[in-house]
């Protein structure tokens, strides 16, 4: 529960879909090719610092997509325990997204839409999940779809030019593949 308290959207480790670890630069982010979650270079997200999540990141770099989704299942399901016991948590929006991109990963995109829209319904004025639902559009060939999530997240976004920079580039990789 100590966590819980601690969370900050201060403690943000990375942006990535692709849940790049550590101290990669955002240019790096955007040129780097992620084969295992076939994330789309730039379609990035955010993940505080939290042992579970930081859990589901490190098995999907490992490549451990099927770890990583039974680990987010196992978190929500945590999650929602303290739920009805009448405790509230504020990583259930963290978690469901972690969700949507470890079920991306798995190419599992319907259930991954869902994963998102749940944390979505949770927190409507927070961009991450908008993103990740969008690059699960994508990849399922929802262009439509995916540029208006990613102007969902465009609109949600904080201030930061480096957030912006990577929605505006996943929005235009949607309209070039519209266009095709």
């Amino acid at each position: 529960m100590r966590y819980f308290k601690k969370y900050k959207m201060t403690k943000v480790l990375a942006i990535s879909a692709a849940l790049i670890v550590g101290s990669a630069s955002l240019a790096n982010a955007q040129t780097a090719v992620e084969p295992w979650t076939g994330a789309v270079a730039g379609s990035n997200i955010q993940m505080p610092a939290d042992t579970s999540l930081e859990t589901i990141r490190r098995l999907l770099n490992e490549g451990k997509v099927d770890r990583a989704v039974n680990q987010a299942k196992r978190n929500i399901a945590s999650i929602e325990r303290e739920s009805r016991s009448g405790k509230t948590s504020s990583l259930r929006y963290d978690a469901y997204n972690a969700l949507c991109i470890a079920l991306s990963a798995q190419q599992n995109h319907q259930e991954a839409i869902a994963a998102c829209d749940e944390a979505i319904k949770d927190s409507p004025k927070r961009w991450m999940a908008y993103n990740s639902r969008g690059t699960a559009n994508l990849r399922m060939g929802n262009y439509s779809a995916a540029l208006n999530d990613y102007g969902m997240a465009l609109d949600n976004a904080p201030g930061s030019s480096n957030i912006k920079s990577v929605l505006e580039h996943n929005m235009e990789v949607a309209r070039n593949k519209s266009s095709n």
